[in-house]
C-alpha cells in the first residue's frame, strides 16, 4: 500500500478555513448606538477644550533668556488698561524684527483684550499704509532696492494721539561688538503704552546747590551719575527739573535730594518741611560723607526734616559681616540689604527668589525716634552680624579687618525707612506728606540702571517714587540677552576658508579615492578567497538533495 503524499502548508491552511464556522458580517444596533455616543462625546469634549483654552489662555516661552516672557511692570500696565489702545506695526514681513514683534504682541494680547494690533506691511499693503501715514503724519521714502522706509516702526495710539517707536528703540547695539544686538522691544512697547494712557506729566524736582549728583543726560555711573535715574523718570512721563532755592515746590509731585555733600541751609530745610506739611513727598538718599581732612563726618543739616517724620540719621559706618550678604570685595562696606514688607518693597519681594536685591555701598544706619506725627516703617535692614562703626577714622588708619567694638551699634540695622504724615485738613491730595529715606546715596547711582547685577536698586527706587507720587510702578524691565545679528568676515577668516575649500577638502577627497583604488588592486592580485568559493561547492549539494526528494516522492 503506497503512502499518501504529505499535504503542503497551503493545503492544510485551506482545509482549516473550510472547517471554521461562518462569522456574521452584520452590525448590531448596540454597536451603532455606542459608536454614535462616542462621536457625540468626542465633539462635546473638543468643544469644552476650546472653551477652556479661550478662557484660560496660556503661552510658554522656551527661548533662551525668556525673550517673550513679560515683566511684572508690563503685566501691571496691561491689566490696568481701561480703554482700547491701537498698535500699528509698520514693519515689512521680511524685516528680522517683524517676527519678534509679532510673538511679543501675542503675549501682550494674552494679558488683555484692550489691544487692537494691526500689522501693516508698507510694501504689500500700500493702501492701508497710506491711510495710517495720512492719519498720523508719518514720513516715508524708498530705499535703493525699492522698499518703503518710514521714520516710525510702530505707532501706539490712544484715540488720535500717537506715540512713535523707531527701529533704534527696538534694538540696542553692543558697544564692544557691532554685530551683537540686545532686543528692547518690550521696553519700547510698554513705555509707549504708558505714555499714551495719560496726558499728565508730573514734575520730579531734584534739589541742587549742595553737592548733589548730576542729573545731566548721559551722566555715567558713580556717585555723580544720576543720568540713568533721570532717564527712567522721563520714560515714565515725568518732567524732570532742578529745584533751586528759587523754584516753588508746590508744583513738584516729588522732591529728590540725591546725596548732598554740603550742609543745606536751615531756610531751605524749612522749605522742605513746609512742603511736606502741605502733602508733598520727598525721596532722600544720604550716606556717610567725610570732610576734607577725613577726621569727621559732615553734617548735612537735615535733622529737623527727618525728625518731622520720626526718623534720625546716625554718624556710623555700616559693615556687613554675614558672608552670605557681603560682597566679595572689601571688608563688608558693600552688602545686600534685606527687604521688609511695605508697598515700596512689594515689587522687590516678588522677584527675590530670582536673586534680585538691593546692594548698598557706603551706608549709615537710620533709627526711629518714636516722636513726631508719623510712624516710620523699615524698608531695608542688615543682618544681625552687621554693625555700625562709630569711630571710622581711627579704624581707617589701622587697615585691619573691621571688628565691632563696645561703642559700635549692633545689627540688625535699618538702612531705609518709609514714613507718612497725617493728611492736611481740607486737602484734596490722596495722602499726607510722605518720605522715603535711604542711608546711602549708592541706590541712586547710574550703575543700578545699567548693570543687571544691581537691578534691585533701580527696582527699589522706582517703587519708592511710585509710592511717593501715588502712581503706578515705574517701568523696570530686565534686559534681554544679546544675540548675533550677522557674521563678521575678516581677512584671516577668508584666507582660512579659501584653504579649506580649495586645498584641504579636494586633497582629502583625492587621497581617500587613491586608498580605495589601491585596496581593490591588492584584492584582485591575491586572487579569490576560500569564502568566495563556498557558493560553488554548495551547488552540487543542492542538486543531490533535489534528486533524493524526487525518489522519496515516487
Amino acid at each position: 500500500m503506497s503512502e499518501s503524499p504529505e499535504k503542503s502548508p497551503a493545503d492544510r491552511d485551506r482545509d482549516h478555513d473550510h472547517d471554521r464556522e461562518p462569522v456574521p458580517t452584520g452590525t448590531t444596533a448596540a454597536t451603532k448606538l455606542s459608536a454614535s455616543v462616542g462621536v457625540v462625546a468626542a465633539m462635546v469634549l473638543a468643544l469644552l477644550v476650546n472653551v477652556l483654552a479661550s478662557r484660560h489662555y496660556r503661552r510658554w516661552d522656551w527661548t533662551r533668556g525668556g525673550l517673550y516672557t513679560l515683566s511684572d511692570a508690563t503685566t501691571q500696565t496691561l491689566h490696568g488698561l481701561e480703554e482700547p489702545i491701537h498698535i500699528y506695526v509698520l514693519l515689512s514681513e521680511g524685516d528680522p524684527l517683524a517676527l519678534a514683534v509679532r510673538h511679543l504682541l501675542e503675549a501682550y494680547r494674552g494679558e488683555t483684550t484692550r489691544l487692537d494690533v494691526q500689522f501693516v506691511d508698507p510694501d504689500r499693503r500700500a493702501a492701508e499704509f497710506l491711510a495710517v501715514q495720512q492719519r498720523f503724519g508719518i514720513v516715508a521714502g524708498k530705499s535703493e532696492d525699492g522698499k518703503i522706509v518710514t521714520d516710525a516702526a510702530i505707532v501706539v495710539a490712544r484715540g488720535d494721539v500717537p506715540h512713535f517707536i523707531t527701529t533704534r528703540d527696538l534694538v540696542q547695539l553692543d558697544e564692544d561688538d557691532e554685530l551683537r544686538r540686545r532686543p528692547r522691544i518690550e521696553q519700547a512697547l510698554t513705555s509707549a503704552i504708558r505714555a499714551s494712557l495719560s496726558n499728565e506729566r508730573p514734575r520730579a524736582c531734584f534739589a541742587v546747590g549742595h553737592g548733589e549728583g548730576s542729573v545731566a543726560a548721559g551722566a555715567g555711573p558713580g556717585a555723580g551719575g544720576l543720568g540713568p535715574f533721570r532717564e527712567s523718570l522721563i520714560k515714565n512721563n515725568f518732567e524732570v527739573v532742578d529745584a533751586s532755592a528759587d523754584e516753588p515746590l508746590a508744583a513738584c509731585r516729588v522732591v529728590i535730594i540725591a546725596g548732598p555733600t554740603e550742609k543745606i541751609p536751615a531756610v531751605e530745610v524749612k522749605r522742605f518741611i513746609d512742603y511736606a506739611d502741605q502733602g508733598g513727598s520727598l525721596l532722600l538718599a544720604i550716606g556717610p560723607e567725610l570732610d576734607a581732612e577725613r577726621e569727621r563726618t559732615k553734617n548735612r543739616g537735615l535733622g529737623d526734616l527727618l525728625a518731622r517724620f520720626g526718623v534720625a540719621s546716625t554718624d556710623d559706618f555700616v559693615f556687613e559681616l554675614d558672608p552670605r550678604l557681603r560682597m566679595a570685595q572689601g571688608y563688608g562696606e558693600s552688602f545686600i540689604a534685606q527687604a521688609r514688607t511695605h508697598p515700596v518693597t512689594e515689587a522687590l519681594l516678588k522677584v527675590a527668589d530670582r536673586g534680585v536685591a538691593v546692594v548698598v555701598t557706603l551706608g549709615s544706619s537710620l533709627t526711629a525716634t518714636g516722636a513726631g506725627a508719623a510712624a516710620p516703617t523699615p524698608l531695608l535692614v542688615t543682618s544681625d552680624q552687621a554693625f555700625g562703626m562709630v569711630d571710622f577714622f581711627a579704624w581707617s588708619k589701622s587697615r585691619t579687618p573691621p571688628v565691632a567694638g563696645p561703642a559700635d551699634r549692633k545689627g540688625p540695622l535699618t538702612m531705609a525707612f518709609a514714613s507718612e504724615l497725617p493728611k492736611p485738613a481740607g486737602s484734596s491730595l490722596p495722602h499726607g506728606g510722605r518720605l522715603v529715606v535711604i542711608g546711602s546715596a549708592s541706590t541712586l547711582w547710574g550703575a543700578n540702571w545699567q548693570s543687571e547685577e544691581l537691578r534691585g536698586g533701580s527696582l527699589f527706587v522706582g517703587s519708592a517714587v511710585a509710592w511717593l507720587t501715588a502712581r503706578p510702578q515705574l517701568l523696570d524691565i530686565p534686559e534681554k540677552p544679546t544675540f548675533t545679528a550677522g557674521l563678521h568676515v575678516s581677512d584671516a577668516w577668508l584666507a582660512s576658508t579659501f584653504r579649506y575649500v580649495v586645498i584641504y577638502i579636494p586633497l582629502a577627497t583625492v587621497m581617500l579615492g587613491m586608498a580605495v583604488y589601491l585596496r581593490r588592486r591588492g584584492t584582485e592580485r591575491r586572487g579569490p578567497t576560500p569564502e568566495s568559493e563556498a557558493p560553488a561547492r554548495e551547488v552540487p549539494e543542492r542538486k543531490s538533495a533535489k534528486k533524493k526528494s524526487k525518489k522519496s516522492a515516487k
